[in-house]
Protein backbone atom coordinates (compact mmCIF):
# COMPACT_ATOMS: atom_id res chain seq x y z
CA UNK A 1 0.00 0.00 0.00
CA UNK A 2 1.31 3.43 -0.85
CA UNK A 3 2.07 5.97 1.85
CA UNK A 4 -0.81 8.15 0.60
CA UNK A 5 -3.27 5.27 0.77
CA UNK A 6 -2.02 4.25 4.23
CA UNK A 7 -2.49 7.76 5.57
CA UNK A 8 -5.96 7.90 4.03
CA UNK A 9 -6.94 4.56 5.54
CA UNK A 10 -5.70 5.58 8.99
CA UNK A 11 -7.61 8.86 8.77
CA UNK A 12 -10.80 7.05 7.77
CA UNK A 13 -10.39 4.57 10.62
CA UNK A 14 -9.83 7.42 13.12
CA UNK A 15 -12.89 9.28 11.88
CA UNK A 16 -15.00 6.15 12.17
CA UNK A 17 -13.87 5.72 15.79
CA UNK A 18 -15.02 9.17 16.84
CA UNK A 19 -18.25 9.49 18.84
CA UNK A 20 -20.13 12.59 17.88
CA UNK A 21 -22.24 14.13 20.64
CA UNK A 22 -25.15 16.23 19.49
CA UNK A 23 -25.70 19.16 21.86
CA UNK A 24 -29.03 19.09 23.63
CA UNK A 25 -30.99 22.23 24.45
CA UNK A 26 -30.61 23.60 27.97
CA UNK A 27 -33.41 22.73 30.30
CA UNK A 28 -35.87 25.55 30.92
CA UNK A 29 -38.14 26.42 33.83
CA UNK A 30 -41.60 24.94 33.30
CA UNK A 31 -44.25 27.20 34.78
CA UNK A 32 -46.97 24.74 33.86
CA UNK A 33 -45.06 21.95 35.59
CA UNK A 34 -44.64 24.04 38.72
CA UNK A 35 -48.36 24.91 38.73
CA UNK A 36 -49.31 21.25 38.26
CA UNK A 37 -47.15 20.24 41.21
CA UNK A 38 -48.73 22.98 43.33
CA UNK A 39 -52.23 21.84 42.41
CA UNK A 40 -51.34 18.26 43.36
CA UNK A 41 -50.00 19.16 46.80
CA UNK A 42 -51.93 22.31 47.67
CA UNK A 43 -54.11 20.61 50.27
CA UNK A 44 -52.05 17.54 51.16
CA UNK A 45 -48.28 18.17 51.44
CA UNK A 46 -45.75 15.97 49.66
CA UNK A 47 -44.44 14.32 52.83
CA UNK A 48 -42.11 12.51 53.59
CA UNK A 49 -40.40 13.58 50.37
CA UNK A 50 -40.21 17.08 51.86
CA UNK A 51 -40.55 18.48 55.37
CA UNK A 52 -43.67 20.35 56.49
CA UNK A 53 -43.12 23.55 58.48
CA UNK A 54 -45.53 25.40 60.75
CA UNK A 55 -45.06 28.31 58.31
CA UNK A 56 -44.92 26.25 55.13
CA UNK A 57 -45.71 28.74 52.35
CA UNK A 58 -42.22 29.19 50.92
CA UNK A 59 -41.19 25.57 51.38
CA UNK A 60 -44.26 24.66 49.33
CA UNK A 61 -43.63 27.01 46.40
CA UNK A 62 -39.92 26.17 46.42
CA UNK A 63 -40.89 22.53 45.97
CA UNK A 64 -43.17 23.48 43.09
CA UNK A 65 -40.41 25.50 41.39
CA UNK A 66 -37.82 22.75 41.85
CA UNK A 67 -39.73 19.50 41.58
CA UNK A 68 -42.44 20.61 39.16
CA UNK A 69 -40.74 23.45 37.32
CA UNK A 70 -37.21 22.09 37.11
CA UNK A 71 -35.59 25.21 38.59
CA UNK A 72 -32.12 23.93 39.54
CA UNK A 73 -30.55 24.21 42.98
CA UNK A 74 -28.05 27.02 43.30
CA UNK A 75 -24.84 26.73 45.34
CA UNK A 76 -26.19 23.36 46.46
CA UNK A 77 -25.63 22.35 50.07
CA UNK A 78 -23.40 25.34 50.84
CA UNK A 79 -23.77 28.83 52.33
CA UNK A 80 -27.29 28.34 53.62
CA UNK A 81 -27.73 32.02 54.54
CA UNK A 82 -26.55 33.47 51.22
CA UNK A 83 -29.00 35.10 48.81
CA UNK A 84 -27.25 33.16 46.05
CA UNK A 85 -28.08 29.76 47.58
CA UNK A 86 -31.32 27.82 47.13
CA UNK A 87 -31.51 24.11 47.96
CA UNK A 88 -32.76 21.36 50.25
CA UNK A 89 -31.53 17.86 51.07
CA UNK A 90 -32.73 14.96 53.20
CA UNK A 91 -35.68 12.61 53.56
CA UNK A 92 -38.19 11.48 56.16
CA UNK A 93 -41.11 12.84 58.10
CA UNK A 94 -39.17 15.01 60.56
CA UNK A 95 -37.62 18.36 59.70
CA UNK A 96 -34.58 17.17 61.68
CA UNK A 97 -33.83 14.83 58.75
CA UNK A 98 -33.44 17.74 56.33
CA UNK A 99 -31.13 20.69 55.82
CA UNK A 100 -31.97 23.64 53.56
CA UNK A 101 -31.02 27.17 52.61
CA UNK A 102 -32.85 30.07 54.21
CA UNK A 103 -34.21 31.04 50.80
CA UNK A 104 -35.91 27.66 50.47
CA UNK A 105 -38.21 28.20 53.44
CA UNK A 106 -38.39 31.94 54.21
CA UNK A 107 -40.51 34.23 52.04
CA UNK A 108 -38.25 37.28 51.97
CA UNK A 109 -35.23 34.99 51.52
CA UNK A 110 -36.78 33.39 48.43
CA UNK A 111 -37.74 36.79 47.05
CA UNK A 112 -34.18 38.06 47.57
CA UNK A 113 -32.79 34.91 45.93
CA UNK A 114 -34.96 35.36 42.84
CA UNK A 115 -33.84 38.98 42.58
CA UNK A 116 -30.15 38.00 42.95
CA UNK A 117 -30.13 34.90 40.74
CA UNK A 118 -29.44 35.05 37.02
CA UNK A 119 -31.65 34.87 35.10
CA UNK A 120 -33.82 34.35 38.20
CA UNK A 121 -37.01 36.33 38.65
CA UNK A 122 -38.27 39.53 37.08
CA UNK A 123 -40.27 41.99 39.23
CA UNK A 124 -43.60 42.81 37.61
CA UNK A 125 -44.94 45.52 39.90
CA UNK A 126 -47.10 45.55 43.01
CA UNK A 127 -50.74 45.62 44.03
CA UNK A 128 -52.76 46.36 47.14
CA UNK A 129 -54.11 43.56 49.28
CA UNK A 130 -57.58 44.99 48.76
CA UNK A 131 -57.47 44.48 44.99
CA UNK A 132 -60.35 42.56 43.42
CA UNK A 133 -59.06 42.99 39.84
CA UNK A 134 -59.48 39.88 37.75
CA UNK A 135 -55.97 39.77 36.37
CA UNK A 136 -52.48 39.87 37.74
CA UNK A 137 -50.00 41.78 35.51
CA UNK A 138 -49.95 40.52 31.92
CA UNK A 139 -46.38 39.20 32.24
CA UNK A 140 -47.44 36.87 35.06
CA UNK A 141 -48.09 33.29 33.99
CA UNK A 142 -48.73 29.97 35.67
CA UNK A 143 -45.76 29.02 37.83
CA UNK A 144 -44.92 32.63 38.75
CA UNK A 145 -44.66 33.79 42.37
CA UNK A 146 -46.51 36.35 44.47
CA UNK A 147 -45.03 37.75 47.69
CA UNK A 148 -47.02 39.48 50.43
CA UNK A 149 -45.99 42.16 52.91
CA UNK A 150 -48.82 42.41 55.44
CA UNK A 151 -47.75 45.95 56.35
CA UNK A 152 -47.04 45.06 59.97
CA UNK A 153 -43.37 46.06 59.88
CA UNK A 154 -42.04 42.57 59.12
CA UNK A 155 -41.48 42.93 55.38
CA UNK A 156 -42.36 40.13 52.99
CA UNK A 157 -43.86 37.36 55.12
CA UNK A 158 -45.87 35.13 52.78
CA UNK A 159 -45.64 33.69 49.28
CA UNK A 160 -47.93 31.89 46.82
CA UNK A 161 -47.71 30.48 43.30
CA UNK A 162 -50.00 31.48 40.43
CA UNK A 163 -51.65 28.42 38.90
CA UNK A 164 -54.52 29.53 36.65
CA UNK A 165 -57.71 31.51 36.20
CA UNK A 166 -61.29 30.88 37.25
CA UNK A 167 -63.65 31.05 40.20
CA UNK A 168 -62.16 30.70 43.67
CA UNK A 169 -63.73 27.59 45.20
CA UNK A 170 -62.87 28.81 48.71
CA UNK A 171 -66.04 30.90 48.74
CA UNK A 172 -67.18 33.11 51.55
CA UNK A 173 -70.99 33.20 51.84
CA UNK A 174 -72.61 35.41 49.21
CA UNK A 175 -69.28 36.45 47.67
CA UNK A 176 -67.80 35.30 44.40
CA UNK A 177 -64.19 36.06 43.50
CA UNK A 178 -62.99 35.08 40.08
CA UNK A 179 -59.75 35.86 38.28
CA UNK A 180 -56.20 34.59 38.50
CA UNK A 181 -55.80 32.23 41.40
CA UNK A 182 -52.94 30.84 43.48
CA UNK A 183 -52.14 27.82 45.62
CA UNK A 184 -50.73 28.35 49.09
CA UNK A 185 -49.61 26.62 52.27
CA UNK A 186 -49.57 27.46 55.98
CA UNK A 187 -53.30 27.81 55.53
CA UNK A 188 -53.52 25.25 52.74
CA UNK A 189 -55.66 26.55 49.89
CA UNK A 190 -56.26 25.36 46.35
CA UNK A 191 -57.13 28.01 43.73
CA UNK A 192 -57.44 30.96 46.11
CA UNK A 193 -58.11 34.41 44.64
CA UNK A 194 -54.70 35.94 43.92
CA UNK A 195 -54.82 38.94 46.27
CA UNK A 196 -56.09 36.76 49.15
CA UNK A 197 -58.49 39.62 49.84
CA UNK A 198 -61.31 37.35 51.03
CA UNK A 199 -59.08 35.81 53.73
CA UNK A 200 -56.65 38.54 54.74
CA UNK A 201 -57.51 40.56 57.89
CA UNK A 202 -54.65 42.94 56.99
CA UNK A 203 -55.77 43.49 53.39
CA UNK A 204 -55.84 47.27 53.71
CA UNK A 205 -52.15 47.43 54.67
CA UNK A 206 -50.88 44.58 52.45
CA UNK A 207 -48.59 45.05 49.45
CA UNK A 208 -48.25 42.22 46.94
CA UNK A 209 -45.09 41.82 44.85
CA UNK A 210 -45.34 39.99 41.52
CA UNK A 211 -42.34 38.00 40.25
CA UNK A 212 -42.21 36.35 36.84
CA UNK A 213 -39.78 33.41 36.73
CA UNK A 214 -37.57 33.66 33.66
CA UNK A 215 -38.18 30.62 31.47
CA UNK A 216 -34.46 30.22 30.76
CA UNK A 217 -33.70 29.16 34.32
Amino acid sequence: MSRRRLVGALAAAFAASLVYITPTPALAYSGSGAASYADTYAINPNSPSYPVFSSDCTNFISQAASEGGGYPFRNAFNNATSDTSWWIEGSGYSTSNFTWSDSWSVADGYYNFLMADLPGGIPEGTASGTSTAYWTPSAMVDGDMLFYDWGQGLGISHATIQVGYGIDPNQYPNKVYDGNYVDEHTTNRYHAFWSLYPYNPNASTTTIYFVHIDASN
